[in-house]
């Protein structure tokens, strides 16, 4: 009786994980149109110091793109959802990332570096996309600067409609 109980609960595990497993991802595809931000802070460079744009993302099985447009010049950093290294370019910024799924948010990770007729800069970086009770996309991020400098961003987005 003892050995129909530990099947029937592994049984169960089963099921219940393979559930968890078989949910559906979120789909970020659309244009969205900035809410809210929470500034990077003084810290911020590059596409951290600019005011957000509006954001078109592009979604399929295997991989996300995140494009914006800042001074007529349109950017699109795309990702992959296997963990594979990711290098995307803008301008003078080169981020090589991995990304992946956490349940129901995107995780974006890695370094981003730049050389300017300021010199070197480098940071790690960690974006996590989600959608809020709201139904509106979110994007934290994370960035430690090599001087230990953190500096942190909220941008909140709502589907164009």
């Amino acid at each position: 009786m003892k050995c129909i109980c530990n099947i029937r609960i592994w049984l169960l595990s089963l099921l219940v994980t393979t559930a968890a497993a078989a949910a559906p991802l979120p789909n970020f595809a659309g244009v969205w149109v900035p809410v809210s931000v929470t500034p990077a802070g003084t810290a911020g460079t590059g596409s951290l110091a600019l005011p957000p744009s509006d954001l078109t993302v592009s979604q399929t099985a295997g991989a996300m793109s995140l494009s914006r447009t800042a001074f007529d010049h349109v950017t699109t950093m795309t990702y992959t959802f296997d963990g594979r290294e990711n290098t995307n370019k803008s301008g003078a910024v080169t981020r090589v990332t991995h990304s992946r799924w956490d349940g129901s948010s995107f995780v974006i990770e890695g370094k981003m570096s730049q050389v300017t007729s300021q010199g070197y800069a480098a940071w790690t970086l960690k974006e996590v996309l989600h959608l809020n009770a709201k139904g509106h996309l979110v994007i934290e991020g994370e960035y430690i600067g090599v001087d230990g400098v953190v500096t942190r961003s909220t941008k909140e987005y709502a589907r164009e409609k």
